[in-house]
């Protein structure tokens, strides 16, 4: 349901309608929501839209005396629109059009960014798929302190993946990211997962990750 998260030209595989809802709660009273739509558009193509919002409530503000001053809450909101179109049987590209918002502090403002995520996926033969993304072009924020600006760029990042499904209950999948930083240091992470499928639906899946810090 949250191909509008993740690579935008798997709306074209969309078959019905959709809403997905998601809710996370973990610690140090931290919380990130997901609710993403998406509308088939026929005949080989799909559109969709998400918001995610990542936030922490009970934070505890401290004056230089370290005395306690009030409590504050900070969020951060995502909303995505996408699109993904079939330009054959064997390819289809998409788009993600990404604006952020924050709300930390009073004293920190912000001019909301607009980031772009392109995605593919090319279909090799009847086992193999491969797929991409390139992930938060132009993404960011320019922050305002008092007089002072700053500008926080995201880190772009590059996915590669492939699925082959040519042995029988089994689906094999291995991805390879690379992440590149505003200050142009990559950083390469690698994943393999396999999934076996039992009789009536019932799957078991398992993975590793590798990665370079």
């Amino acid at each position: 349901v949250f191909f509008v998260s993740s690579n935008p030209s798997l709306l074209r595989y969309a078959r019905l309608d959709q809403i997905g809802l998601s809710y996370q709660a973990m610690s140090l009273d931290r919380s990130i929501q997901n609710i993403s739509f998406i509308k088939k558009l026929p005949p080989t193509a799909g559109m969709g839209f998400a918001l995610l919002r990542a936030a922490t409530t009970n934070i505890e503000g401290k004056n230089e005396m370290n005395e306690y001053t009030e409590t504050f809450s900070s969020q951060e909101i995502q909303a995505i629109l996408s699109f993904g179109l079939a330009l054959s049987n064997r390819l289809a590209l998409g788009i993600n059009i990404k604006m952020f918002y924050q709300n930390i502090s009073s004293e920190f403002e912000s001019t909301n960014n607009i980031g772009l995520d392109f995605g593919f996926l090319y279909k090799i033969n009847r086992s193999l798929l491969l797929g991409g993304i390139y992930e938060n072009i132009n993404g960011g924020y320019n922050w305002k302190l008092d007089h002072a600006n700053y500008e926080e760029l995201f880190p772009k990042i590059v996915k590669i993946g492939l699925t082959y499904t040519g042995i029988k209950h089994i689906t094999i999948c291995f991805q390879e990211d690379m992440l590149i930083s505003p200050s142009d240091y990559i950083n390469y992470r690698s994943r393999l997962g396999l999934e076996y499928h039992f009789s009536k639906g019932i799957k078991l899946r398992g993975g590793m990750k590798f990665s370079n810090k």
